[in-house]
């Protein structure tokens, strides 16, 4: 039997909190989650005194706080196969990825049947990743993009990834050919960009989504989760079984789902994706530490690293208030790459002060980039300094031809420029329905570097933003 796992988040209505809980055990039908996953791995005990969700009644105080849903009563594995239900985040247990005795482990093969994970679920709801196109300022990730949609706020839909995949990959493979009714298009991964954070890579992606051709999905937190997922069960459960084969598979498998768009007739420009031929990614920063793991799996898709070029500078940015936390969490949670690291020079990091900790972090990102970069021969070192900030003429001559983007601008060059300044005017995390005057970028300002700051990144930034500025020349 299936494991449990649970999810718990605490409601407030009239003055009062509710403890909501799910099991998510294996189930052919979606289960409908009216709010937002906030632990993606679970522990595996139920919460005393919680009757199961089944007894919950329909016209209670807990679903009186949400709008009804729409699509109730609607087949919700044939809204993922038609494209209309969007993966929105994944869930998966200690034991996912796990190996029995005897099984053997090592470099992935996709399509192995003893690759599958187990235990991982897939959420979705209604959204349409491509809205970044209409003004990229405003939607510069993915979770801004579904912070519009109402249904995703209240309505994500549960379901096994297992089952999921199963049926679109048998669905897909049947549509193969048929041109009468193609339903969906399955978009090849043609570029990645990854960053040490705060550092311009939105100002890029941005630049990107306002070609026709390319579907720019920016920080999606199921590549995220499912690319440190291995580092997750090992920190917080202890436990070294973890196939990196079936992370792997899981890891093509939400590449895949994102991958899929609507094919259209429709001449509507916002829900129209006849002209969208490419996919590119942007990932989280956190991300970085895993880059080897994406250009194994997907060596064809070009890729960049963007950084800071001053280390100070760099680790003052992470460090504000409202950004040092992923950093911190590091220490408890900490990538492979930050793993041998500390192992290498013998540093304990409950030992670190934060400063530290968020400088020895940073630092892993550019080295593994660097190290990427000088290995493969393949990548794209890029200064938010010298390369990107007021560079519309290198974005335009060296970064999207590097990307694949050169036809298209030698039809419209002047109207390519046009835009790319356009982005490079506004800031890159505006939000929706701000006024515009408020969204002009009018040049950054000055950056408190304290006496920590500058211990910090003398300490464990230095040499490798030194090596990478070398590497550029």
């Amino acid at each position: 039997m299936r494991p449990p796992c649970h999810r718990h988040r605490f409601v407030s209505s009239l003055g009062l909190f509710i403890l909501l809980a799910s099991q998510c055990q294996t189930s052919t039908t979606a289960r409908h989650v009216p709010y937002r996953t906030l632990h993606r791995v679970s522990n595996d005990e139920e919460p005393p005194g919680l009757a199961p969700p089944s007894q919950w009644d329909s016209e209670s105080l807990i679903a009186m706080q949400f709008t009804p849903d729409p699509y109730a009563h609607r087949d919700h594995m044939s809204m993922i196969l038609s494209g209309e239900l969007v993966l929105a985040a994944i869930r998966y247990s200690p034991s996912s990825f796990a190996t029995e005795d005897g099984e053997a482990d090592g470099i992935d093969y996709y399509g192995n049947e003893n690759d599958h994970y187990t235990n991982v679920d897939g959420e979705f709801c209604i959204f349409q990743p491509s809205d970044n196109r209409k003004d990229p300022s405003s939607y510069p990730t993915i979770t801004s993009i579904m912070s519009e949609s109402e249904h995703c706020r209240e309505h994500r839909y549960t379901i096994s990834l297992t089952e999921v995949m199963q049926t679109v990959r048998a669905h897909d493979n049947a549509s193969y050919g048929d041109s009468k009714n193609p339903v969906v298009r399955h978009l090849p991964l043609s570029g990645m960009i990854f960053h040490q954070g705060y550092s311009g890579a939105s100002l890029i992606s941005n630049a990107m989504a306002t070609f026709d051709s390319n579907l720019v999905i920016s920080e999606h937190a199921a590549i995220r989760d499912a690319l440190s997922a291995c580092d997750t069960i090992r920190n917080r459960h202890l436990s070294e079984n973890c196939s990196i084969r079936k992370q792997h598979r899981l890891i093509r498998d939400v590449i895949a789902l994102l991958s899929r768009i609507p094919s259209s007739d429709n001449d509507d420009d916002d829900n129209n994706n006849s002209t969208i031929q490419r996919l590119y990614l942007k990932l989280s920063s956190a991300s970085s530490a895993y880059l080897p793991t994406m250009r194994h799996l997907y060596p064809q898709a070009k890729w960049a690293f963007v950084y800071r070029s001053t280390a100070e500078h760099a680790l003052a940015k992470t460090m504000e208030p409202s950004r040092k936390k992923a950093c911190i969490k590091s220490k408890r949670n900490p990538s492979s790459a930050l793993s041998r690291k500390s192992s290498e020079y013998n540093i304990n990091v409950e030992e670190l002060s934060n400063h530290e900790m968020c400088a020895m972090y940073l630092s892993t990102f550019v080295e593994t980039a660097m190290q990427e970069h000088e290995e493969s021969g393949t990548g794209m070192l890029l200064s938010y300094e010298i390369d990107i900030v007021e560079n519309a003429d290198f974005i335009v001559d060296v970064v999207l031809p590097y990307f694949g983007m050169q036809e298209e601008i030698d039809l419209d060059a002047q109207g390519v420029r046009d835009r790319v300044g356009s982005i490079l005017s506004m800031k890159s995390n505006s939000r929706v329905g701000v006024n515009p005057k408020d969204k002009l970028w009018t040049g950054e300002r000055d950056i408190e570097v304290t006496d920590e700051v500058i211990a910090a990144s003398r300490l464990f930034m230095k040499g490798s933003m030194e090596s990478i500025m070398r590497t550029r020349r």
